[in-house]
């Protein structure tokens, strides 16, 4: 029994260590006087803070819409990017026409495009969700574009030897040998998403939203509600990864045995 749950204890405290490091850093620095507490409140005020605004159903208020606009505009980035990386990846027509526009407009800042798509689609929500799809269907698309690129050619034509057709093909050969590729570009692509909702929520003059509680917090030099909705995004994120990202992972190419969980 005990020999079981030691290798638990030694991974709990492998992935809490260096949170436990930064926090332990972090609270010396705070208590050092180095900086105002305003300006940098040790732990225990972000705490308090954190659940002050949660019970008020303040924070919850926030990361709901938050959450809102990010599986939106995700939503519509991965199934965009992934179907065209797909048919760049498939088509050397499609590629040779979309690939000089996805490699000039990848490298431009997504706050960049923020002022024209609010232009276009105006304030609120309807601007922050299409302007975060936008942004995130880059890294989707180009890393989608190298899976299917990266298919070994012997496969292919192991498969068509013995009769697959183009849709068992794709099935069975293409999806699966580009499906790394495709999780990395969609991790990208989440990332990408977030960095832009945050900024853009204040741009977007929208009234609820994680960015516009850190934009307004900063106002009033309110850091500990800021740390507070920080820390709700790393938890949303990390949520995410452990609640969709690697039990897809554990369910498609580790099991396949392309990757080693």
């Amino acid at each position: 029994m005990l020999d079981q749950a030691s290798p638990r204890w030694r991974g709990a405290l492998s992935v809490s260590a260096p949170f436990i490091v930064v926090a332990a850093l972090w609270e010396i620095v705070a208590r050092s006087g180095t900086f105002p507490r305003r300006l940098f409140p040790p732990l225990e005020d972000v705490a308090e803070t954190l659940a002050r605004l949660t019970a008020a159903g303040i924070l919850p208020h926030h990361a709901f819409e938050t959450i809102a606009r990010l599986l939106g505009g995700f939503g519509i980035a991965a199934l965009a990017g992934v179907a065209l990386g797909i048919l760049m990846g498939r088509s050397r027509r499609a590629e040779d026409l979309l690939m000089p526009l996805v490699s000039t407009g990848a490298p431009i800042p997504g706050l960049a495009y923020a002022p024209l798509f609010l232009l276009w689609f105006g304030l609120g929500n309807v601007g922050a969700v299409i302007l975060v799809a936008f942004v995130a269907a880059f890294p989707i698309v180009l890393n989608s574009w190298t899976g299917v690129k990266a298919v070994k050619e012997i496969w292919i034509r192991a498969a068509q030897s013995m009769g697959a057709g183009d849709r068992r093909l794709f099935r069975h050969v293409i999806l699966p040998g580009a499906l790394p590729y495709i999780l990395t570009g969609l991790r990208l692509g989440l990332a990408q998403a977030w960095r832009i909702l945050v900024a853009v929520e204040m741009l977007a003059a929208v009234p609820w939203g994680l960015g516009w509680l850190i934009f307004g917090a900063r106002e009033f030099l309110n850091t500990d509600a800021m740390l507070a909705g920080i820390a709700v995004i790393g938890a949303i994120g990390l949520a995410l990864e452990k609640l969709v990202f690697q039990p897809l992972e554990r369910y498609t190419v580790v099991r396949w045995g392309m990757m080693t969980s």
